[in-house]
């Protein structure tokens, strides 16, 4: 076989894959997870049945590839936890909040809209797709755990900056939940309420640090 045939031959599994992806996260955008079965991802995507289960073992693990897949791309468009030397702590976690939650919460990207469904839904039948989504968070919070151990004066308990970066992924979930529900929610204003209330948290730790010591 020539060399343009083996790699023809190794890229169209690759494209069966995406296409399979992108019909299960289509679907379950109109339908939920629930909603989405095998069948109609295989209608969607124009392929059998069987190709989809030569890909994935079943649907669970094609909602947590679907999980993975769409995380590693949300992170290539959103601001990365790195901010330029000199930047206090107000302005750049307000830098980076104020641009990556507009438009996470307006697009909701297709690993949290399932992630939260898989979260919520205690049932066995999602185990890998629910490790998937908590992998992704977990990854997320060591972003933001690390750039706050960066950022923060090195007396800072180790405990306290692991609570803060718990308490700013908590407020990301917050704001999401709340978007859906209510989509006239200024963004912005609620950014720089938690904004307060974070930098009053910091100084709060930093008082008992020095009060301890």
């Amino acid at each position: 076989m020539t060399e343009n045939g083996e790699n023809g031959r190794r890229e169209r599994p690759r494209r069966s894959s995406d296409r399979i992806l992108a019909a299960a996260a289509e679907l379950a955008r109109e339908r939920g997870i629930h909603g989405t079965t095998i069948a109609a991802v295989s209608k969607r995507s124009g392929l059998p049945a069987s190709s989809i289960y030569w890909h994935f073992a079943d649907k669970d693990e094609l909602f947590a590839e679907v999980i993975r897949t769409d995380f590693a791309r949300w992170l290539t468009t959103v601001p990365q936890w790195n901010t330029p030397e000199g930047t206090s702590l107000r302005d750049g976690l307000a830098a980076i909040l104020h641009t990556a939650m507009p438009k996470t919460l307006r697009e909701v990207p297709d690993f949290i809209r399932i992630g939260m469904q898989v979260v919520l839904d205690q049932r066995e039948n999602y185990t890998a797709a629910r490790n998937a989504f908590l992998a992704a968070r977990a990854q997320t919070f060591e972003m933001i755990r690390a750039w706050l151990d960066r950022n923060l004066t090195p007396e800072t308990d180790p405990d306290d900056i692991e609570s803060m970066a718990r308490f700013i992924l908590s407020f990301s979930d917050g704001a999401l939940v709340a978007y859906q529900a209510d989509p006239d929610l200024d963004i912005g204003a609620y950014v720089e309420l938690f904004l307060d209330v974070f930098m009053e948290a910091t100084e709060l730790s930093r008082h008992e640090a020095a009060v301890e010591r």
